[in-house]
């Protein structure tokens, strides 16, 4: 699947990927740090808005690093790297918040670092980081990538590998979610 081209930013230039990864299969540490360099922001950024805690997201981006490393081997032919990268984020804060089932969960705002939001939108990323453990994983990283990265529904479909129609499902049940949390109020437009 080809990437959307408005967010350049996340997605790197396709043949330029394909070059690395096939590299770093071959062994080219030097191959996978570039992949890695392009994507730790990004793979943070979601981290922390799924863990809502700036060690745990450190801890979980490292280990989705390492993770992909370990594994890159295993990569299929004609498949994007980042897209696989959410996946091992998803699948690690997955088991990160099975572990911690019962703990509370706190949102430090000076933890988070949000884009280039404004300040109005800084509390409506905050309040859905609040909400976030209240949805199911896949609506959680929808939301995410939604909220946080600012992705078209196009953009989200591309990078979970499902289609445009999941997308808008996934997304209008958390703010079906949302809404219900905060008393039939006002829920960020996901």
């Amino acid at each position: 699947m080809s990437a959307p081209k408005s967010h350049t930013r996340i997605w790197m230039d396709e043949g330029v990927e394909v070059e690395r990864v096939r590299a770093a299969q071959r062994g080219d540490d030097a191959a996978f740090r570039e992949l890695a360099r392009h994507h730790l922001r990004h793979v943070y950024r979601l981290a922390f808005a799924l863990t809502r805690d700036r060690d745990d997201a450190t801890e979980l981006t490292a280990e989705t690093f390492e993770r992909a490393r370990a594994g890159i081997k295993g990569l299929p032919p004609g498949k994007r790297f980042f897209p696989w990268l959410l996946r091992i984020t998803r699948n690690l804060s997955v088991t990160l918040a099975r572990r911690r089932a019962g703990e509370p969960v706190l949102v430090n705002a000076r933890a988070w670092k949000p884009g280039d939001a404004a300040p109005e939108d800084v509390e409506a990323e905050l309040r859905v980081l609040r909400a976030l453990p209240e949805l199911r994983p896949d609506e959680q990283m929808a939301l995410a990538l939604r909220v946080v990265e600012r992705l078209s529904y196009e953009e989200i479909a591309a990078l979970l590998d499902h289609t445009v129609a999941v997308t808008i499902a996934r997304l209008s049940s958390a703010r079906g979610l949302l809404l219900a949390r905060d008393g039939g109020g006002e829920a960020p437009e996901p």
